[in-house]
């Protein structure tokens, strides 16, 4: 990529690529305020009625953790011409809960590459993320597809 050139494309990528972002923190304040907005179930809006339910615990929405991974994705990688514009998600899983305090990083693998048969000017890349806490601990795991331009193409 050249350095005047402030987006990368589709022939820019390569399967293989990575990309990381993080670390995240995340509080219980974070996880109440999300939950009671998106996910108001007691085991993310309240600690003590938390310890009743099968978590024992106040944990985060897995709905959270796809937001954080979300807003890590976005930092993580270069930027394209028209912005990320998302065509699949799939695969997702949060093996793990992600409680308060946990710190969370990400990693993004470009696992396929491959040209739009629909549309000349974009490529659709596949890329495997995973999210996982201080510990190393994989949290949550996500395959997404997002359209990627073509050098001189637009989206």
């Amino acid at each position: 990529m050249s350095q005047q050139e402030p987006y990368i494309y589709f022939e820019d990528c390569a399967v293989g690529q990575t990309f990381n972002a993080g670390p995240v923190t995340v509080t219980q304040d974070d996880i109440i305020a999300f939950a009671r907005e998106y996910d108001p179930q007691d085991f993310h809006t309240d600690p003590v009625k938390a310890r009743d339910t099968v978590f024992g615990e106040l944990v985060a929405s897995g709905w959270h953790t796809a937001a954080l991974a979300m807003r890590m994705i976005v930092a993580a990688t270069p930027k394209m011409k028209g912005g990320m514009v998302g065509r699949a998600v799939e695969n997702i899983s949060w093996p793990r809960p992600v409680r308060p305090g946990d710190v969370l990083s990400l990693a993004i693998e470009i696992a396929e590459l491959r040209l739009s048969k629909s549309a000349p000017d974009r490529g659709l890349m596949r890329t495997k993320n995973t999210v996982v806490n201080q510990n190393g601990e994989t949290v949550m795991t996500m395959e997404a597809v997002v359209f990627v331009p073509r050098s001189g193409g637009k989206i």
